[in-house]
């Protein structure tokens, strides 16, 4: 389970013995108020614009002034004027799709060791990121990287939720999937309400400011969500032709998560209802499209289908290829998925 976040005691930006979870692109209020001028040429411009949107509750010289103070806080909660200039202005877009991409569990960021994961997280949990509600994006890594070490991430989750209110609808997507996930066992009422939020939340007008292939990557893993259980119920029968239905709503020509999870999901049900030469197809191509995206994590999951829908060396050698990629990316969770059958 990685460290809870947090910032390390002693280790500001900038800070050499803060060593290798030291991260040089992430953001100090120092930062933050230099993109702000870079923007807008002087320091009284950026007050300028503050003041005018507060409607001049605070006049431009008092603006300026709180600037100037936030600046030098280094990376310490930014008090009311961090909180001001971050209602303002927002973050930096290229901060905000770094923080996105760790956030998303169809992003590259999961085929990534969890160790270097969390050596990458780390900057990015304390201010001007932390006092934003983009926060929810660094929470859901760190989630990502909890259920990937069998770890407890429910005060994890407890803290995204207070922030889903105010995030961008593909961040409340994302959650309520990790929700869905997480609760499967344990609350599966409370599972089924997440993934039936979250399917709404798809087909909401909302969903339309969502990049497209997010969406579609969303989507699929929406469809899988709902399907899984199907293939592999926890009580009562399986339904392998309902499960193949839901995998072929998935747009085959999607983005090439989406498309892995597709084939993957195709191969299972193909392989339930004994069209083993189906789910070989669906298995090879599941292989090859995660091979393609570069994809390591996608890429073991696709080889345990193929092993389970061939015999003798080809299996032995694609389940083996398998545990390779889970050790070596500290993926506890999914090394645990590839154990041999027992009994």
């Amino acid at each position: 389970m990685p460290r809870p976040p947090g910032q390390d005691p002693g280790h500001e930006p900038g800070n050499a013995a803060s060593g290798p979870s030291r991260d040089p692109h992430a953001l100090s209020w120092a930062d933050y108020i230099d993109e702000l001028v870079a923007r807008r040429g002087t320091l009284a411009a950026v007050a300028l614009h503050m003041a005018e949107r507060r409607g001049f509750a605070e006049d431009v010289e008092s603006v300026e002034r709180g600037l100037r103070r936030l600046r030098g806080r280094g990376s310490q909660s930014g008090g009311v004027w961090g909180q001001r200039a971050l209602a303002c202005f927002g973050l930096p877009s290229e901060v905000d799709a770094r923080i996105r991409w760790m956030g998303q569990y169809h992003s590259r960021f999961t085929d990534l060791p969890a160790s270097i994961g969390e050596e990458l997280l780390r900057p990015w949990d304390r201010p001007p990121v932390s006092d934003s509600p983009a926060r929810i994006w660094v929470l859901l890594g760190w989630v990502g990287l909890g259920l990937r070490q069998r770890g407890d991430v429910s005060a994890l989750l407890q803290q995204a939720a207070l922030l889903a209110a105010r995030a961008e609808p593909a961040a409340q997507v994302e959650l309520l999937l990790v929700q869905s996930f997480a609760w499967g066992r344990v609350d599966p009422s409370a599972s089924a309400e997440a993934l039936a939020r979250a399917g709404a939340l798809l087909e909401s007008p909302a969903a339309q400011s969502m990049p497209a292939e997010d969406r579609a990557c969303l989507f699929a893993r929406w469809i899988d969500q709902r399907a899984y259980p199907l293939n592999k119920p926890t009580s009562g029968p399986p339904d392998h032709s309902a499960a193949a239905r839901l995998y072929e709503r998935i747009d085959p020509e999607g983005p090439l998560f989406a498309r892995c999870r597709r084939e993957n999901g195709l191969g299972w049900s193909r392989l339930k209802l004994g069209d083993r030469a189906a789910a070989e197809a669906h298995a090879r191509a599941s292989v090859e499209a995660a091979g393609d995206r570069g994809s390591l994590r996608l890429r073991a999951m696709a080889l345990k289908l193929l092993a389970a829908a061939t015999d003798g060396e080809t299996s032995r050698r694609a389940l083996s290829r398998a545990r390779a990629i889970a050790k070596d990316l500290e993926d506890l969770a999914l090394a645990m998925r590839l154990r041999p059958r027992t009994g």
